[in-house]
């Protein structure tokens, strides 16, 4: 039973890389076709096929995502443990700036102790020298 689970998910998967590789293809046929009749027709002007090309590309790359996810984008950077490490630093800046703010509250207390203590001092000498 969990065996075929897990045949029916993989199978799935295989289905879905499928589906982006005939969409893939069939981008790329049918833009180089527009390209070729545009260049022998259009007198070069590639406008349409660059809006065609670009507007069907964004299908094509979240399609890509959709399918793959971002575990293949590390040659653009994009490490597919991403969001994790993003809340990794997120959680150290936050540390770091609670550490600070609790670091600069103790001084501040401390500073104000100090500022006590003197005026303490101050009165102190203030009342041996009046009596």
């Amino acid at each position: 039973m969990e065996n075929e689970d897990i045949y029916k998910e993989a199978r799935k998967k295989v289905q879905a890389k499928k589906g982006f590789l005939y969409h893939f293809a069939a981008y790329v046929a049918i833009i180089g076709m527009l390209y070729a009749i545009i260049h022998l027709e259009g007198n070069g002007k590639m406008l349409p096929v660059i809006i065609v090309a670009l507007s069907w590309g964004i299908g094509i790359a979240i399609h890509y995502l959709n399918v793959y996810g971002t575990e293949n984008l590390d040659f653009l950077g994009i490490s597919p443990n991403w969001e994790e490490e993003e809340l990794e630093q997120e959680i150290e800046k936050l540390k770091k700036r609670r550490e600070l703010k609790e670091r600069i509250r103790k001084e501040k207390s401390l500073e104000d102790d100090l500022d006590n203590l003197e005026l303490k001092e101050i009165e102190i000498r203030h009342k041996h020298q009046s009596e």
